[in-house]
């Protein structure tokens, strides 16, 4: 093992290829705490939702992941190494350990929205989604619509307000392409509305945008496209549910 980790240590270039093959020969051999931990290692790296599942598949494995998906986690919030928390289960590779991208900001909040999404944990989807830097434009980095999506049956007052300031942001830029975008989450916002009987808060806002951008013809056009039927209605004869 010291061998190993001296040799990426000599030639960093080489380090990748040889973490790819050593989890090869360990899971030939079966070896599923050291697979996880190798799994971990790249998680730390580069921390991602498909790093995370890697990790859960292994951990899975070696009967490990309720401690390993919580040492993720806390390292997603915090920055703190898994392998340097209390209770850590897993061995060590014999490769170098890497150190966390001082780069990053804690808590990497794209990545624990990512997995509270996936984890259809619609509660810690909005906690870490009201601890993003709030700006005028948004945070690009950070998939409101797939958010909405998430919580709109817990908390479909957040919902429709996410994509009421996804669809008015795009508004802004004042592009047709930009009008027929908006469009999309307007609707996915009045069906919501709808079906918690607030079709008549629905109409009400379209008359309040409409009012507010009356000299943008063509997204007045798109509007009355929006208001001609109740959303469920149209949905229900396009015969989408």
């Amino acid at each position: 093992m010291e061998g190993l980790r001296a040799l990426g240590e000599k030639w960093p270039g080489i380090g990748a290829g040889l973490r790819d093959k050593l989890r090869e020969i360990r899971t030939l051999e079966q070896n599923w705490p050291v697979v996880t931990a190798l799994r971990v290692e790249e998680f730390v790296r580069y921390p991602s939702l498909q790093a995370f599942t890697d990790c859960r598949k292994a951990s899975v494995k070696a009967k490990a992941w309720p401690q390993v998906r919580e040492s993720l986690l806390r390292y997603l919030e915090t920055g703190e190494l898994p392998w340097k928390q209390k209770g850590w289960p897993l061995p060590e590779t014999g490769l170098e350990q890497p150190e966390a991208d001082q780069r990053n900001r804690f808590p990497l909040i794209s990545d624990l929205i990512d997995i509270a999404i996936l984890e259809k944990k619609p509660d810690q989807v909005l906690k870490w989604y009201d601890q993003r830097p709030k700006g005028r434009f948004g945070c690009p980095w950070l998939d409101e619509d797939a958010i909405a999506d998430a919580v709109q049956v817990q908390a479909p007052e957040r919902a429709v307000a996410i994509w009421k300031n996804k669809a008015e942001r795009l508004i802004a830029q004042v592009k047709p392409q930009a009008y027929q975008e908006a469009a999309q989450y307007l609707r996915k916002a009045g069906l919501v509305m709808s079906k918690q009987n607030n079709q008549a808060q629905w109409d009400q806002y379209l008359g309040s945008l409409k009012k507010t951008h009356a000299r943008k013809r063509r997204l007045i056009e798109i509007l009355d496209g929006l208001a001609e039927k109740p959303i469920i209605k149209k949905d229900a004869e396009n015969h989408v549910f």
